[in-house]
């Protein structure tokens, strides 16, 4: 997960393959607030997820070493994305 920009990938498992259904890039611009691009990100997501229709979701976790800043922002978008699945 990402503030600026949140990767995702759909795919679909039958008969012992995998087949891609779609994938992207959920993108906010650096200038509005932080409320802005939360709703932003909740939004598309939320388009996504009822594209697609997911028995599962995998969301990543997250690894910080020391920009404590920047892990706060990204904790909060993951939040946003938690919800919305």
């Amino acid at each position: 997960p990402g503030f600026a920009i949140v990767g995702y990938g759909a795919v679909e498992y039958q008969s012992g393959r995998f087949r891609t259904l779609g994938y992207g890039a959920i993108t906010t611009p650096a200038h509005i607030e932080t409320h802005k691009r939360l709703a932003a990100i909740y939004d598309e997501l939320s388009q996504i997820l009822a594209k697609y229709r997911p028995d599962d979701v995998a969301i990543e976790e997250l690894f910080f070493n020391s920009n404590h800043k920047t892990a706060i922002a990204v904790a909060e978008a993951r939040g946003v994305i938690l919800l919305a699945a």
